[in-house]
């Protein structure tokens, strides 16, 4: 399984563009801000948005979107040393659990292989317990590991997610139902 990442509406991707995350012709994740400094050695992006295929969300998308589009830029980008990430798009369903939120991002970054993770109260409008997380993944031999580990646990994660939600994965449970006579 491998994801297709592009520029925006699926033209070849320029660094500074919005990044668009594809699984075949199915857009599944996009992040809206990439900024590069001055000099060209790094890159910040944030505002990720993923689709909302239920449980896929929660569960799988945001981590796979995330370590996809690090390895993305990290690859096509020699010039790179460091990505800035941050995490901090309110998602309805934490309401009420804005510190675990914060907590699952803190521990995605670290997962592939970000430092200096800060996590930052962030009040947005009426929701006051927002928060914003944000780390720095350095172009380093660790970094690089924990990268490669978090990549192939989530395309693995999201693969089987994919095949358990499928019509001949439902067919096959349905049928075992029937011939066990339930």
């Amino acid at each position: 399984m491998r994801l297709t990442l592009t520029g925006p509406n699926g033209r070849s991707y320029v660094l500074g563009d919005p990044i668009e995350v594809y699984d075949e012709e199915t857009l599944i994740g996009r992040v809206l801000s990439v900024t590069t400094s001055a000099n060209g050695s790094e890159v910040r992006i944030k505002n990720f948005w993923t689709v909302d295929f239920g449980d896929f969300r929660a569960k799988a998308l945001p981590k796979l979107v995330l370590a996809e589009v690090v390895t993305f830029i990290a690859d096509r980008s020699v010039a790179i040393s460091a990505i800035g990430i941050e995490l901090n798009r309110a998602l309805e369903e934490y309401k009420g659990n804005e510190a675990r939120l914060a907590t699952a991002r803190s521990e995605t970054l670290q997962s592939i292989g970000a430092r200096d993770i800060r996590i930052t109260p962030k009040p947005n409008g009426t929701d006051v317990a927002h928060f914003s997380v944000s780390g720095i993944w350095h172009y380093d031999s660790v970094s690089v590991a924990a990268l490669a580990q978090a990549l192939g646990k989530e395309r693995a994660a999201y693969r089987d997610r994919k095949a358990a939600s499928s019509p001949a994965s439902r067919k096959g449970r349905f049928g075992n139902l029937f011939r066990r006579g339930i």
